[in-house]
């Protein structure tokens, strides 16, 4: 039995990861047909149908998301990737429900997140049981639970599947394997595809990270290796961060003018996070946490800094730093006007304690395992238990957000996020909605309007202009850098680029004399341009890594 079990190990580890990523969702997502929600499941929720009614219209990569504000469109593609999100917008496009493809996806980032950090830990030269153990103090911790359950961060969700990659890669980095660039590439391209923000923060990481170890890394081939790694990542991501930063130098975002909240606002108290941690209490506001087996793991190997020569010394440090930042006893008041108060919250950075703590704890460096070879078989029940009582504490505290999925199945499109991050700052969000029904705006005195029609993503009418040389109508279209108007008039055609109407922020063109028009969204040249280098760097990335070998294997043959 021992020998079937070792030879067919990697099947049941996968085996089991499967049914733990279906389990651990039971309690929230299966019971009684109910589905728990977040405070980002509105958005998100709203992604995934805007790409699947994109899909249906044979909008294979949308720039703009026409299902947002009842048809105004909001560049939820543009601003967020979608990379991920076309899992469930495929199945809601072929006829699933709303809820059922949202807990496919779920599944899905479950078992990837499993995978990955088992991965990581083996190539961290962690036994298989110890990246097992990894595995699931990682994945099941509290803090990525309160993501998934509590606020239905999907992008930050997706991005910490491959936070352990990057520790892994700088792993083999550190000790020499300069060869293993390209996985640090996957896991920072990975965690681009999912979210920014997360990306600044393993960034903060990385960096923090090396200059700890500084002698490891101030190798000619190290520093060419990470500088490889850093570029062919921003080349896989230019199709994404080249319109991102297009369309920011053409307008004026609410993000940037009206930002959500100021980062020094969002810290805890040390007590307050250690309180938390130690209750694993359900996420609000204020009680984002590591919980308690991690908490408790942090005070351990804390406390082992005051010895000497005491291994994975750096890591323990990073932790401690990163809880500390978390709290309000780090200036985060400094940081107000600068590019860090993008991060929002400084209890984003638990992500990073967790990713750690979890290692730590999995390595043993303690030597536990060996004085009681059970502890981690009941580890493993202990965190089992605990994700259990984690869910059903979410729904017994949570009643409200516990719906059933018909309800959830309901969508609102007026709901893009808290902070309006991406509409101009001329939008007055409350305008837009007690004017949901659309209209193309014009002054009568100057122009004639007649046979408008609003297709899925274009707006069609014919124009006469009278005594003004020049007409402005405004479209009903949050406007975007890349909106195109082609107008037939006496047997001609051309095309003409839309404009920002200052008094609104929507979709503004001038027209004169008399004739068609059809308003529209267009790629950019910078979009096109960039999508083609990050297409480009993939085919290469590719051809180097899987056809050159087999190429140079059949030559050998021969």
């Amino acid at each position: 039995m021992k020998v079937w079990i070792s030879r067919h190990s990697r099947l049941l580890i996968l085996l089991s990861f499967f049914v733990l990523s279906v389990l651990s969702l039971y309690v929230v997502y299966f019971q009684n047909s109910r589905i728990l929600i977040g405070d980002d499941y509105h958005f998100h929720q709203n992604r995934i149908e805007g790409l699947a009614l994109s899909l249906k219209h044979g909008e294979l990569l949308p720039k703009i998301s026409y299902f947002f504000i009842g048809g105004y469109g909001y560049a939820s593609s543009l601003f967020y990737p979608d990379f991920y999100l076309y899992f469930p917008a495929v199945l809601r496009a072929a006829g699933l429900s709303l809820s059922a493809s949202f807990i496919f996806f779920g599944m899905g980032i479950n078992l990837s997140t499993f995978i990955l950090t088992y991965v990581s830990g083996r190539y961290m030269e962690l036994s298989r049981i110890k990246s097992y153990l990894f595995s699931l103090l990682y994945t099941l911790s509290i803090y990525r639970l309160q993501d998934f359950f509590n606020r239905q961060a999907i992008g930050e969700l997706l991005a910490m599947s491959f936070f352990p990659l990057v520790l892994a890669s700088l792993y083999l980095l550190k000790n020499g394997q300069k060869e293993k660039w390209l996985l640090l590439t996957v896991a920072m391209t990975g965690i681009g595809l999912a979210h920014f923000i997360s990306l600044e923060i393993i960034s903060i990481f990385i960096g923090m990270y090396i200059i700890f170890n500084l002698k490891r890394f101030l190798k000619k081939e190290v520093i060419i290796a990470i500088l490889k790694a850093t570029g062919v990542t921003i080349l896989l991501l230019s199709f994404y961060l080249i319109p991102v930063f297009e369309q920011m130098s053409h307008i004026t975002f609410q993000v940037t003018s009206n930002p959500l909240t100021l980062i020094s606002d969002r810290s805890y108290s040390l007590g307050v996070l250690l309180a938390n941690s130690f209750k694993n209490s359900v996420f609000h506001a204020s009680s984002a946490n590591i919980g308690i087996i991690l908490l408790f793991g942090l005070l351990i190997y804390a406390a082992t800094l005051f010895k000497r020569n005491v291994p994975n010394r750096d890591l323990i440090i990073l932790a401690v730093f990163f809880m500390f930042i978390t709290t309000n006893l780090f200036p985060w008041q400094l940081f107000n006007q600068t590019p860090i108060n993008t991060i929002q919250f400084p209890w984003r950075f638990l992500s990073i304690v967790t990713m750690l703590l979890s290692y730590l704890i999995a390595n043993d460096d303690l030597g536990l395992f060996k004085k009681f070879p059970s502890a981690p078989i009941i580890l493993m029940m202990i965190i089992l238990l605990g994700v259990t009582l984690y869910e059903k504490e979410s729904v017994d505290t949570e009643g409200k957000r516990d719906l059933l999925y018909q309800t959830y199945n309901a969508t609102n499109s007026y709901y893009i996020g808290a902070g309006h991050e991406y509409l101009p700052k001329e939008v007055n969000y409350e305008t837009i909605k007690q004017n949901k029904k659309r209209k193309v705006i014009y002054n009568k005195d100057e122009i004639d309007v007649s046979n408008a029609k609003m297709t899925f993503d274009s707006v069609i009418f014919n124009y006469h202009t009278k005594n003004a040389n020049r007409a402005m109508v405004t479209i009903p279209f949050i406007y975007y850098y890349g909106y195109q108007a082609k107008i037939v008039s006496d047997g001609k055609e051309k095309v003409i680029p839309a404009f920002l109407d200052k008094q609104n922020g929507l979709v503004g063109i001038q027209l004169s004399g008399k004739g068609s028009v059809s308003i529209s969204y267009h790629s950019t040249l910078a979009q096109k341009i960039s999508l083609g280098i990050s297409v480009s760097t993939l085919l290469i990335c590719i051809i180097w890594k899987a056809v050159f070998p087999i190429l140079a294997r059949l030559k050998g043959k021969n």
